[in-house]
């Protein structure tokens, strides 16, 4: 059996309308009646906001030390803002102060003006990256060739150069999301190079100028192209699974965390959590001995869903979890203002504080009836420990597993659920999070900062990547070949 749901793009659309209306915008009174934001231009002005906007609600920003060096930093800003004379070049100059901070949550979306794209896309892993999508016609000839240098200069330097211009949790992240950039011409402009060609020089000595086209007119032909008939071909699904009965195998394909109950406007999109009751319940029927989660196309959403799929599989009165650190701002206020009834203590929350979510009066006093019905209206969890699957889990991980699919595969890792195979995660095992959204009223700049801070479990492991404990390419464009590694470590073969 194959269950299929409606398309990742009507989703997509949905989340960008949503975005695009009624974003608040950022004001605090002491900045704008302050001297240097009255005598200031629109950027300096929204310059103050901004860093007026992450010091009260990143997490980072919460220890007075960090806030101090801001302050310092922030005066030399203000002149520099006072030179620019763009409002690109200003999102630009804010988006490197987010990059800083090593949180892929936190970013000011700069190319969302940008109309001029390459028509080609490189992959980018750590070693001679290669293209893999390039325009249709007389150039398909150069799909999967190795990539030395561009525009005359060497690709390990380039991404040096463009490191400082991109929010990433680490080096995977900034990896998979730098080559999404690297296709505006006028990204190679603020790298210091013309946006007229992109000259190409390939390992072989061969060479290739690549023409900019309008975003519009854009038309890309993929080197996966060739595999689509791969068990682990993305497919435009939120989520999706197939039975293969004579393998004894179950595939869920999990492509990002969404449902009818976080987006209730689709009423057509499935619950996750009767999709998950299905699966199971058909996985028991059928006796299949092992369960593949493949999470290597899933960039997050909302965190519980990968919690109900969890409580599946393993019993979830036992499960460690994360800590949660939440920043107290008025910006949180604005999209959560339930946050204003919490007390610690007693006490009302402090603005500008940092509490970890167990430490509230509420949550101290929540406990599970793991024998009372479930709301409806919330997701449901699997409380009956005799339902836990006890199977093989596999799960399949990429540089594109961010976010809530990465706190999926770390809390699995950390409560020694299954085994993790294909490549280092994009999201930070500890990592900040949880984004809210603002415009800056002067420039009318949409940027998006993290009010979380997401700590492991396991506290004594720091690490940059979660690190699958199989290490196996995903993207061969002749075959599957972690589809066929699990077959030979799991497959009931037929003879």
């Amino acid at each position: 059996m194959r269950r299929t749901l409606l398309t990742l793009l009507i989703l997509i659309f949905g989340t960008t309308i949503c975005l695009g209306q009624n974003l608040p915008t950022y004001h605090n009174v002491n900045v704008e009646t302050s001297i240097e934001y009255a005598e200031g231009n629109s950027f300096q002005k929204d310059l103050l906001l901004y860093v007026d906007m992450l010091k009260t609600t990143h997490p980072y920003y919460s220890d007075a030390k960090r806030q101090a060096q801001l302050d310092k930093r922030t005066k030399k800003m203000y002149k520099e803002c006072g030179k620019i004379t763009s409002d690109t070049d200003f999102k630009v100059y804010i988006a490197k102060i987010a990059a800083q901070l090593n949180d892929g949550h936190t970013a000011v979306p700069y190319w969302t003006t940008f109309e001029k794209i390459y028509p080609v896309k490189f992959k980018i892993n750590g070693d001679a990256p290669v293209i893999v999508e390039i325009s249709p016609g007389d150039k398909g000839e150069l799909l999967g060739k190795e990539v030395k240098n561009v525009n005359g200069k060497p690709f390990e330097e380039i991404l040096k150069l463009a490191r400082p211009l991109v929010s990433a949790d680490n080096r995977a992240n900034y990896e998979n999301s730098i080559k999404e950039y690297l296709m505006f011409a006028q990204f190679w402009e603020l790298l210091g190079m013309s946006s007229e060609v992109m000259h190409i020089t390939f390992a072989d000595g061969s060479s290739a100028a690549i023409e900019p086209v309008d975003k519009a007119n854009l038309k890309i032909a993929q080197l996966q192209k060739k595999s689509d008939n791969r068990v682990t071909a993305q497919r435009g699904v939120l989520f999706d699974y197939t039975m293969f009965e004579e393998e004894s195998i179950c595939y869920l394909q999990f492509n990002q965390f969404a449902d009818r109950l976080i987006y209730p406007q689709y009423p057509q999109l499935a619950r996750f959590d009767e999709f998950v009751g299905e699966m199971m319940a058909e996985m028991k029927r059928k006796e299949i001995n092992t369960l593949v989660v493949d999470l290597q196309y899933n960039g997050g959403g909302n965190s519980q869903l990968g919690d109900v799929l969890l409580s599946w599989l393993y019993p979830h009165r036992e499960m460690r979890r994360y800590d949660v650190d939440v920043r107290i701002s008025e910006l949180l206020f604005t999209f959560y203002p339930y946050y204003r009834q919490f007390t610690v203590n007693g006490e009302p929350v402090e603005m500008g504080k940092l509490y970890g979510y167990m430490g509230f009066d509420h949550s101290k006093n929540y406990a599970v009836d793991y024998t009372a019905p479930q709301d409806p209206k919330n997701h449901i969890f699997n409380f009956d420990d005799a339902q836990i699957y006890d199977g093989n889990v596999v799960f399949i991980q990429s540089r594109n597993s961010f976010s809530s699919s990465t706190l999926l595969l770390t809390l699995a890792r950390d409560n020694g659920i299954g085994t993790i195979v294909g490549e280092s995660s994009g999201g930070k095992p500890s990592h900040y999070g949880d984004v809210l959204y603002c415009t800056l009223p002067n420039t009318a700049t949409m940027v998006t900062v993290s009010h979380k801070h997401f700590v492991r479990p396991d506290k004594a492991i720091d690490e940059e990547s979660l690190a699958p404990d199989v290490w196996v390419e995903l993207n061969d464009p002749e075959k599957d070949m972690v589809w066929e590694w699990i077959l030979e470590k799991y497959g009931k073969m037929v003879e």
